[in-house]
């Protein structure tokens, strides 16, 4: 993650209601030594690092952006989840 990015993260840290809770939510993206991974929050309250191919919560990480997961989910369709307060 870029300073921006960390920045962002630890002011959301402490802002109210900035991440979904009813939904599937993206905490952050990061370069790991095995490519681009990202942190992922179910609605259950459960957190996976997913990198891409991995199928994790009912839906297949087809892409990992800076600031974004793209993801298909059971139903074949392509959806995004982008960083809060980023989109």
């Amino acid at each position: 993650m870029s300073d921006a990015n960390n920045a962002l993260a630890g002011a959301n840290a402490t802002v109210p209601d900035a991440i979904e809770m009813r939904s599937l939510s993206l905490i952050g993206v990061m370069q790991a030594q095995d490519g681009p991974a990202a942190l992922l929050r179910s609605a259950r309250g459960q957190i996976a690092r997913v990198t891409v191919g991995a199928e994790v919560f009912g839906v297949q990480i087809t892409a990992i952006g800076e600031e974004e997961v793209i993801y298909t989910n059971r139903w074949g369709q392509s959806e995004t989840l982008s960083i809060p307060g980023q989109s």
